[in-house]
Order: structure tokens, then C-alpha cells, then sequence
């Protein structure tokens, strides 16, 4: 699987392209079923962190147990220590379509799993994945698998068109240290433009791209697999004593360079 034309044409002039049935439906269910186990199983998720809905957390709204309120996993201790995750790191056509975006040496920068429960799933608001890190340059690549068919109702992707030409813009913290939402308000919801996508699909957003989910107020789970890649020879712009404990790579294909991230 490559990138058509037309497609990295798009890429370049809106900032995202969705590539359909990027993993088979094996695969999605056999990630669905990993996802399961920790958080409703006997596996722990001893080597990545794990974050509860915020109003849950807070005694604002009751679930029958505290899985059933999982916002998010996050760290590369997923594919560095769970091989179902790994492969979907590996898969070749994700890693194609990285590839075509980046060129072939490929690191991996992030890996999550993002819940949104039925009738719990909060709003995650407009951001930037390049204000999360400090690596230069702006041009990795955030991939988004849904697992679940995604809709405007239960909280799918919604993204600004063209408007990761903006730049970096300020940021503040929101919730948890880790949650940041875009300061000044250049962005509305009538902004951006809905992305629905069938369970399999692949959302491929570039680091300076807007966007933001809305609440899932239906009764079905939204969940996804984050899967961010950059060129092998980027670069961290602080040193690993300064980085947030979130900021590493893993070597996924290519060639790895000196100095390099």
C-alpha cells in the first residue's frame, strides 16, 4: 500500500489522508481483545501510563467499575513490551504510508490507546501533537487507527483543513499535566471538518495540524490506536535529562543516525 497521488497531495495542501482498511479485521479485533485484557483483565499495564475520565476521577459521574472509565494508555513501553502492538507498529502498510511521508528510516515516537467509554468519553480539545515534543523538525506523523467504526456522535477525529500551515501556536495545560489544549482561540468546532471512519481505518495527521474529539454521548465504545512516526534523522531540541519522561523513540525501519533522535 502507497500513498497515491492524489492522496499525498492531499496530505500536503489539508494536513491529514485517510487511508480505509489499513489493518484487517483480525488484526482490529485482536488489538480490541489486548485492550480488554488490561483494562478489564489480569494483564497490568505495568510499563505504560494509564489515565481514568476526569469526571469519573473526581466523583462526578459513577461507572460500574473503574474500567469502564479508561481514558487512555500511553508510552512506548506498548510496543516495546506487548507484540500485538508492536506488529500494528511494524505493519507494512502503515509503515508504507509513514515512509512515503517521511522517507524510509523511520523511528517510532508515540504509542496510545485512546478510550472513549460510552456515555463517559469527555471532549479532548483542540491541540497540536507537535506541542507535546520537543523534536525538530515539525513533520512527524501521527497515525490514528480506529477500532470502532468512529461518527461525528461518538466522538471521531474532527481536523482544521490546512491549517497545520499556521505554525506552532501557545498552548496551556488543561486537567492533567500531561493535557494540553491550543491557548488562543484561532479555532471553533464550525472550524474543523468531521472525520468519520469505519473500524480499520487510518487517519494520517501531520504534528502541526489541528484538531479535536468531541464527548461520546452514544451508547458505544470510540477507541483508537495512536501510532506516531518521524524521520530517523530528527532531532530532540532538549536533552534527555530535560525531556518529559514520555519523550523517547524506537527504531522501526531503516537506518539510525548519530546525534540523531
Amino acid at each position: 500500500m502507497h500513498l497515491s497521488d492524489a492522496e499525498f497531495e492531499q496530505y500536503q495542501t489539508d494536513g491529514y489522508v485517510v487511508v480505509e482498511d489499513a489493518l484487517a479485521p483480525e488484526t482490529v479485533e485482536t488489538v480490541r481483545e489486548r485492550l480488554r485484557e488490561y483494562t478489564h483483565g489480569d494483564r497490568a499495564p505495568d510499563t505504560f501510563q494509564s489515565q481514568i475520565e476526569p469526571a469519573v476521577e473526581r466523583g462526578e459521574v459513577d461507572v460500574a467499575e473503574e474500567a469502564d472509565a479508561v481514558r487512555k494508555f500511553e508510552g512506548l513501553g506498548m510496543v516495546r513490551d506487548d507484540g500485538v502492538f508492536r506488529d500494528v507498529m511494524t505493519d507494512e502498510t502503515i509503515t508504507a504510508v509513514a515512509a512515503d511521508l517521511l522517507g524510509p528510516n523511520l523511528k517510532l515516537l508515540r504509542s496510545a490507546a485512546m478510550f472513549k467509554p460510552p456515555q463517559v468519553g469527555s471532549e479532548k480539545g483542540f491541540h497540536q501533537d507537535a506541542a507535546y515534543y520537543p523534536i525538530r523538525p515539525f513533520e512527524h506523523v501521527t497515525v490514528w487507527i480506529a477500532l470502532d467504526d468512529a461518527t461525528p456522535k461518538n466522538g471521531c477525529m474532527q481536523v482544521v483543513p490546512g491549517a497545520h500551515t499556521d505554525g506552532l501556536l501557545s498552548h496551556e495545560s488543561v486537567e492533567y499535566d500531561t493535557d494540553i489544549v491550543i491557548g488562543e482561540r484561532d479555532y471553533e468546532p464550525a472550524d474543523a471538518e468531521p472525520v468519520p471512519m469505519e473500524a480499520g481505518s487510518a487517519l494520517f495527521t501531520h504534528c502541526l495540524l489541528p484538531h479535536y474529539t468531541s464527548p461520546n454521548d452514544t451508547d458505544d465504545w470510540r477507541r483508537a490506536l495512536i501510532m506516531s512516526y518521524m524521520d530517523a534523522r530528527s532531532r530532540f531540541t532538549k536533552s534527555a535529562e530535560e525531556r518529559p519522561d514520555w519523550v523517547d523513540s524506537v527504531a522501526v525501519q531503516g537506518e539510525e543516525f548519530p546525534g540523531c533522535v
